[in-house]
């Protein structure tokens, strides 16, 4: 027996295109982190117990970035395919990125952090709308 796979519906989509480009700017973020690493920038406010761990701390971040935020893409390309597994990376990005704001907001960031939490707040609030929630339940039983 197949199972007809109901419509993408469009707040699911646009959760799925907000996902994407959140996770291009983190990729972007995690390709200026390694450009900086090879041209030997550094951070005077990263402390470690030897300098040659300092040159490690950027690469190491951004390996975690694309780590993160590639799967994060990946989740929200099979999501707006109307395929099942997508939706919990991306919602898990949007939480996390709330506390991302938060700690924006402490480090005398207002405007970043506010463009960071709308960003995660209108996420949240795409995925787990009426009609989002209907076609997940409908899709994956």
């Amino acid at each position: 027996m197949t199972k007809t796979k109901s419509p993408v519906p469009a707040p699911v989509k646009y959760a799925g295109y907000l996902a994407m480009i959140q996770s291009l700017v983190g990729l972007g973020f995690a390709a200026v982190l390694i450009y900086r690493e090879i041209v030997g920038e550094r951070d005077a406010s990263i402390v470690t117990d030897t300098d040659a761990r300092a040159g490690l701390i950027g690469y190491g971040t951004a390996i975690y970035f694309i780590i993160i935020f590639g799967a994060v893409l990946a989740g929200a390309l099979s999501m707006n395919a109307g395929r099942r597994w997508g939706r919990g990376p991306v919602a898990m990005l949007e939480m996390f990125l709330l506390v991302v704001a938060y700690y924006m907001w402490s480090a005398g960031q207002p405007v970043w952090a506010g463009i960071t939490a709308v960003s995660a707040v209108l996420g949240l609030g795409l995925l787990f709308n009426s009609k989002s929630l209907a076609w997940a339940t409908a899709n994956h039983r």
